[in-house]
């Protein structure tokens, strides 16, 4: 189904859903502490430095977007421009990041809960797995609600939380140009050396990758757009430029707001101590709500985006043909949505049960900011390859849709392939990653020589069972 119609996600509310997908609150207060840890008081540079070849990769994401506006995005796109095995593994990364990077969050939301409302539960796991678990519940109760509805209320979330880390980054830079800050500022934090050496540089471009992953969020509900070829694409382009700016000033005024030392010794939720340190008073349980808030809509993001990637998967036939089910009030892919925040509780529990399945799981998580590197490589690749006819007939189509693309490719790749060499990825990560994806590729293998699914005989569906907008 094409075209605009009353109900569809403007391009505002595409870019809210890239905006927390990625997750800034949740984001910093995970990930500062370990940019320090690597390049000191230089994280802003390999912030800078991802911005050009992240924005390359959505600009890819834009052109392909405008050529086939299907909400399995990356998984359709590689498959029809490559293979539709290469497409496939694309589709299950995306889904694996999607719905581990769920899982992953799911405690955190109970954490930050018991602590606003019940401190003395915070170091019971029970508790804090029920009250994530009931959080899971009610964003997928809203998402089923329907897009527009889940969109209002990311929109309420993406204001509270950007104004409150504002208002704490606005302390943390005048705090720094005060000479109040735990370092004098220094030109120096711009240099490579002052970002650790090429070692550190590289470990940096790592955690980066990391704080930007998550805006292809706005491009998965192209569908239901009211403007599904041209709006997801600019909303991802705007996600990724919102995002530089919003964290290369929060990593240059809040890295050096407290002492190393101390901000290691917090890394797991850093912005709640730097925050009573440059914020006391009634500030410090704003900014753990702005956390809260902040994790809950990243958590439906993230459902709501592995639903419509599973639903496209589902309409090619390589996965459950459930998932096609779509509310027709909604319009919503209610059976994909559904299965995918069951999965999430599911590997909750089995968490929470069993110690070897918890390590296991988190060895996945932190491999999953180098499955979103090689998803976003596989898409860039794809733009340039599909439009290789058309680079020659002006400076435009060859800046925008060969030299952006093609060097964010080169760049994720070069990221991937450095990081397993300088060790900054452990061994044991990398073999959880790699593991998954061949997992993947068993299951493609299953569907293609015994299910023998049309799709890996290069017929997929292009244009019938959309979703409705």
């Amino acid at each position: 189904m094409s075209g605009a119609r009353a109900g569809g996600v403007g391009l505002g509310d595409a870019i809210v859903l890239g905006l927390s997908s990625s997750g800034p609150a949740q984001t910093l207060a995970v990930s500062l502490a370990g940019l320090v840890a690597v390049c000191g008081y230089g994280g802003v540079v390999p912030v800078l430095l991802c911005f050009v070849p992240m924005l390359g990769i959505a600009i890819g994401y834009q052109r392909l977007n405008r050529w086939d506006p299907s909400a399995g995005a990356t998984y359709t796109w590689v498959a029809r421009v490559f293979h539709p095995l290469l497409g496939f593994l694309s589709g299950w990364m995306i889904l694996l990041y999607y719905t581990l990077g769920t899982s992953s969050l799911t405690i955190p939301a109970g954490t930050y809960t018991l602590q606003l409302l019940a401190p003395a539960l915070v170091d019971r796991p029970l508790a804090v797995a029920l009250a994530g678990g009931a959080w899971n519940v009610a964003v997928t109760l809203l998402a089923l609600k329907g897009l527009r509805m889940a969109a209002r209320f990311e929109w309420l979330v993406v204001l509270f939380q950007y104004a409150a880390l504002l208002a704490l980054v606005g302390a943390g830079l005048v705090a720094l140009a005060g000479g109040h800050a735990a370092a004098p500022f220094s030109l120096h934090w711009f240099t490579l050396a002052g970002a650790g050496g090429m070692p550190g540089l590289m470990r940096g471009l790592l955690v980066a990758c990391f704080m930007y992953s998550g805006w292809d969020a706005a491009v998965y509900v192209n569908e239901e757009s009211t403007d599904r070829t041209q709006g997801p694409g600019r909303a991802a382009i705007a996600s990724v430029v919102i995002l530089a700016a919003f964290y290369a000033l929060a990593v240059l005024g809040l890295q050096a707001a407290i002492p190393p030392a101390e901000l290691a010794a917090h890394a797991g939720n850093a912005l709640a101590v730097i925050g009573t340190a440059l914020l006391p008073g009634p500030w410090a349980p704003v900014l753990s709500l702005a956390v809260l808030t902040g994790t809950l809509a990243t958590l439906q993001a993230a459902v709501i985006s592995a639903a419509r990637v599973g639903f496209a998967m589902a309409r090619d036939g390589v996965m459950p043909a459930l998932f096609r089910r779509v509310d027709p009030v909604s319009g919503n892919p209610r059976a994909a949505t559904l299965v995918m925040s069951a999965l999430n509780l599911l590997l909750l529990g089995v968490a929470l049960l069993t110690g070897s399945i918890a390590d296991a799981l988190a060895n996945v998580v932190s491999s999953l900011g180098l499955i979103s590197i090689v998803f976003y490589a596989l898409t860039g690749a794809a733009a340039v390859w599909q439009q290789r006819r058309t680079l020659g007939r002006s400076a435009g189509d060859l800046l925008l849709g060969g030299l952006l693309p093609g060097g964010g490719a080169l760049f994720m790749v070069w990221v991937a392939v450095e990081s397993v060499h300088s060790g900054a990825t452990p061994p044991a990560v990398l073999a959880w990653g790699l593991g998954s994806v061949a997992v993947g590729a068993a299951v493609a293998l299953l569907l293609a020589r015994v299910g023998r699914a049309p799709f890996f005989a290069g017929s997929p569906v292009q244009s019938s069972a959309r979703i409705p907008p």
